[in-house]
């Protein structure tokens, strides 16, 4: 009995130490079941100087095991209709909180053209035009820009822009475009 109170203590004090120091969990490519990639994937050099914020535009999902279909379904959508090797963005947020391992920041995304060079794709799932993102995915969201500049995936004077300032879109969605406005680092400018 005391080693089990040993081990459910040490896993919930590393859990409340990765929550101290701001570590965002990411759901991983395995965890949400993802394919390998069809094809090779074009490399980026990091630090990136820009993050854009999208959004997928369909269905939203708000558990572990929606949020993960989610993920599949869109990644053989892309792969499959759109003819990527992959699913386009590094990394996609539920409304569930979490923050789902799309293509590493170290490879180049497909969300927006010409401008996929250079950018880190972060993708709230769901439609956000009229309806804002869940405040937990907003924040977690803002926690994970932070955490990419730590490690060194976004230069610490990134530039933060909606996916319709790069590309012929409504995305990010009115309401979330509306509230990226107001986040540091956003910018009017490319």
């Amino acid at each position: 009995m005391t080693s089990k109170w040993w081990g459910f203590l040490a896993i919930n004090l590393t859990a409340a130490i990765a929550l101290v120091q701001g570590e965002v969990p990411i759901v991983t490519r395995a965890e949400w079941n993802a394919k390998p990639p069809s094809g090779p994937l074009d490399s980026m050099e990091n630090p990136l100087p820009r993050a854009v914020i999208a959004h997928t535009a369909g269905s939203g999902c708000t558990d572990d095991a929606g949020c993960a279909l989610t993920m599949r379904n869109l990644q053989h959508f892309q792969m499959s209709r759109q003819k990527f090797s992959d699913i386009g963005y590094h990394y996609l947020i539920g409304g569930n909180g979490k923050v789902y391992e799309g293509r590493t920041p170290t490879q180049r995304g497909a969300f927006a053209g010409s401008n996929n060079e250079g950018s880190l794709g972060i993708a709230f799932i769901g439609n956000h035009e009229d309806q804002a993102p869940s405040q937990e995915a907003l924040d977690v969201a803002q926690k994970l820009l932070e955490q990419a500049v730590q490690l060194g995936y976004l230069v610490d004077t990134y530039k933060l822009l909606g996916h319709r300032q790069l590309s012929a879109t409504r995305s990010p969605g009115e309401a979330l475009y509306a509230l990226i406005q107001q986040w540091p680092h956003f910018s009017e400018q490319i």
